[in-house]
């Protein structure tokens, strides 16, 4: 069984589906609730989506998929030493708070190799690619963290494996297109913050990445992007409103 972090965008999306569709293996999902985070709701709502058009389109699939284990960001235990460590690397390079609260929530739980689709084009590559070690099996292929790193500051990587390293976006497009899956792969989600449509906003960081690496296609134009950032924060002005007002 593979265990992978799913959040319904492309690049574990690409992984779940190879993995169900190519190779006909069991996926343990796993999503973390950021209550930060404004496009949880649509994320949710995309996997349940794209679980139904899979087994619709490929029946041998079905149960494949387990039901994804949500955890509330909130609940992850604290843990100093992980925290400390990540605190240091981030002084070197940008990098998200997901990988403070994913060692603690993989430390907690006792896990050591869920799957992070952390791809070539990937901003985290800074931390990654020239820290792990390529480990081939005889049915798959992924990297993961260099013995010799073990107990250093880069061990806050030791939970993980990386799947995709070599993979960039348009080398995902193209095996989807091969193996007649590309369809469910255009029903993936990359937005932190969706309109009150539930469309891409077109402004923020995986709106452009998304842009900057191939697929600008599915992503609104940058003057549509403008328009989306003046409606948003309004809509979420009144979103919050509303939210205080029901407590």
């Amino acid at each position: 069984m593979n265990n992978i972090l799913w959040t319904g965008g492309w690049d574990s999306t690409f992984r779940v589906l190879s993995l169900v569709i190519l190779q006909n293996k069991e996926v343990q999902p796993y999503y973390i609730i950021d209550p930060g985070r404004a496009s949880n709701e649509v994320e949710l709502m995309t996997m349940e989506k794209i679980r139904k058009e899979v087994v619709r389109k490929f029946p041998n699939t079905k149960g494949l998929i387990k039901k994804t284990i949500v955890v509330n960001m909130e609940s992850i235990p604290k843990n100093k030493v992980i925290s400390q460590k990540f605190q240091k690397l981030k002084e070197s390079s940008f990098m998200g708070s997901q990988y403070d609260w994913l060692a603690r929530y993989s430390e907690a739980k006792g896990i050591s190799s869920l799957e992070l689709s952390i791809h070539q084009d990937d901003k985290a590559t800074f931390f990654v690619r020239q820290n792990v070690a390529k480990v081939v099996k005889a049915d798959d292929e992924y990297y993961k963290l260099r013995d010799d790193l073990y107990n250093t500051g880069y061990d806050i990587f030791k939970y993980y494996h990386f799947p995709l390293l070599d993979f960039s976006k348009k080398d995902m497009e193209k095996i989807a297109k091969a193996n007649n899956f590309d369809s469910i792969m255009e029903m993936t989600w990359f937005c932190f913050n969706p309109t009150w449509r539930k469309t891409p906003c077109g402004y923020c960081n995986p709106c452009k990445y998304t842009r900057e690496e191939g697929l600008g296609r599915r992503v609104p134009s940058k003057f549509m992007g403008m328009y989306n950032r003046v409606e948003n924060a309004f809509y979420y002005r009144i979103k919050r409103l509303f939210r205080k007002m029901s407590i």
